[in-house]
């Protein structure tokens, strides 16, 4: 059996690399406030712990050091911070103290800085482009800097080459959003200590604010803070690509759909093509992605999001069939042959299995032959879902894992390796295997962060990619994670991939179907 596997999967995704380590979220906190020849800086610890409390809820990693002096911030920053976040990881980097421009550039100040030196400042302070810079050559992933410097002393202002902070270089530098304080060049004013206190604020509060975005953060803070105050305009900047929200959006209010059936549509009906039965699916919303409550969902299941299937659709009562396909291949002009039969197939004797071993080029055109296409994924988990809203399993039940056909055996599953179709309990639309037995096919290309920009009516997947959308699991299928609804996979097929087809509902569909 492996070395059919070996054999026939083509490209799926690796299982091993589904479990490996995803990137992680680390925040870092550097708080400068003990100076020694300059005025010390009064920290609001209360503000501090719940910024940090925020970050925590939003399951980042929080690291902090505090009075660092030029030593430590030309030797132990980079050492300290590279230890904790590795390549691909987030980082919020948030900074407390005293900072000043020199030449274009902006400096942190080292609580030993002394202003009667006359030392060039990039020789005593360390480089905010320098440090964002090492950043980006270490390949960490999102960077977002958070200067929380509206302090200022005549002294430090004496050896800095502008008022306020420059604007920030961050030429060729990928990935990054910096957010000051206060604006860009402006002048020190006296603030107060509630003044003092609202950058804070309003981060940790929009941070916590459900389904917040990276571009909310940055715009809600500049907004919120200025209107509170006349003396603060906070500045910020961003180059990013990747979608990111720091928590996952409320739910929206969905309805679980109800089948209004009549008598054409409450029963399956047979394609005389292919002598399958599908079955129908109104149209209607759900909530697509990350239900509610599911502790195991990866980041390119989110954020659950509302999408509208517009138009009702035929979908196929099971995975398309080893008889079906059989069929097309004896019809088809020109003509095709049967591809390789793995070794549980036994030379595709059984033809009530599920058809497995194809490209996705050859179940497009099947579904073509009848009449048809493959599922959008969004068509596929709405169907998946049956009508039902937050599932995180099939038929939300504890005993789920014997409805499915996974790896091993338990209770109903007693299959070793792929089973017949209809083995199984349907879910609410009638449907069988849309989880376990195969993976299945969907129309659309993979990509990660597709469900932070998908359309709100009818998606239908990026334009191009390499891999498809494959959804539901197989029978070599780990239960606890793949058993999941939410759960997305990408591949080109073998022998663990099957597929089912979709008819839009029309009157030329209804008159085909018996």
């Amino acid at each position: 059996m492996r070395i059919a596997l070996s054999i026939f999967v083509l490209s799926l995704w690796p299982l091993a690399a589904l479990w490996g380590q995803a990137p992680q979220r680390q925040a870092f906190f550097l708080i400068n406030s003990e100076y020694q020849s300059v005025a010390p800086l009064t920290v609001n610890a209360a503000a501090v712990e719940d910024l940090k409390s925020a970050l925590l809820a939003a399951k980042f990693k929080v690291h902090e050091e505090r009075n660092f002096t030029q030593e430590r911030l030309a030797k132990d920053l980079d050492a300290l911070l590279l230890a904790e976040v590795k390549p691909g990881d987030t980082l919020l980097f948030y900074y407390f103290g005293y900072a000043i421009q020199s030449n274009g550039d902006n400096f942190l100040v080292p609580v030993d800085f002394d202003p009667k030196k006359t030392d060039p400042v990039p020789f005593r302070a360390r480089s905010l482009t320098g440090f964002m810079q090492l950043l980006d050559e270490k390949k960490i992933g999102l960077k977002m800097i958070l200067i929380d410097a509206t302090a200022q002393v005549n002294e430090l202002m004496q050896r800095a080459s502008g008022a306020g902070l420059a604007l920030p270089d961050m030429t060729d530098i990928r990935e990054i959003a910096y957010l000051s304080s206060a604006a860009m060049n402006a002048v020190p004013v006296p603030l107060s200590d509630a003044e003092r206190g609202l950058f804070v604020k309003h981060v940790s509060a929009l941070i916590r604010k459900p389904g917040t975005t990276l571009v909310e953060l940055l715009s809600g803070t500049q907004s919120q803070v200025a209107a509170e105050t006349k003396n603060l305009n906070p500045f910020y900047l961003a180059q990013t690509t990747q979608p990111f929200r720091f928590t996952d959006p409320p739910p929206a209010e969905v309805k679980v759909v109800t089948v209004k059936s009549d008598d054409y549509t409450s029963k399956g009906h047979v394609n005389p093509r292919d002598r399958q039965e599908y079955m129908y699916i109104p149209a209607g919303k759900f909530l697509m992605g990350c239900a509610q409550g599911d502790t195991k969902c990866e980041e390119h299941e989110k954020p659950q999001h509302e999408v509208t299937i517009t138009k009702a659709f035929w979908i196929g009562e099971t995975e398309v069939q080893v008889e079906a396909y059989q069929k097309f291949v004896d019809t088809a002009t020109p003509k095709r042959k049967m591809p390789r039969a793995p070794l549980e197939h036994k030379n595709w004797s059984q033809t009530n299995f599920p058809m497995a071993g194809l490209p996705p080029e050859d179940a497009e055109a099947f579904c073509k032959w009848v009449g048809g296409r493959l599922p959008t994924e969004a068509e596929w988990e709405y169907a998946a879902r049956g009508g039902k809203a937050n599932e995180i399993v099939p038929l939300n039940a504890e005993n789920a894992r014997d409805k499915a056909n996974f790896s091993g055996k338990q209770g109903n599953d007693r299959f070793e390796q792929v089973a017949p179709v209809k083995q199984f309990d349907p879910n609410g639309f009638g449907l069988f295997d849309m989880s376990g037995n195969l993976w299945e096919f969907t129309s659309d290309f993979y990509s990660k962060t597709y469900f932070a920009e998908s359309a709100k009516e009818d998606p239908k997947g990026p334009a191009s990619g390499k891999e498809r959308v494959v959804r539901g699991g197989s029978w070599f299928s780990d239960p606890t994670q793949h058993l999941r609804i939410s759960f997305r996979n990408k591949g080109n097929g073998g022998n663990i991939v099957g597929f089912r087809c979709v008819l839009q509902d029309s009157e030329e569909t209804r008159k085909l179907l018996r």
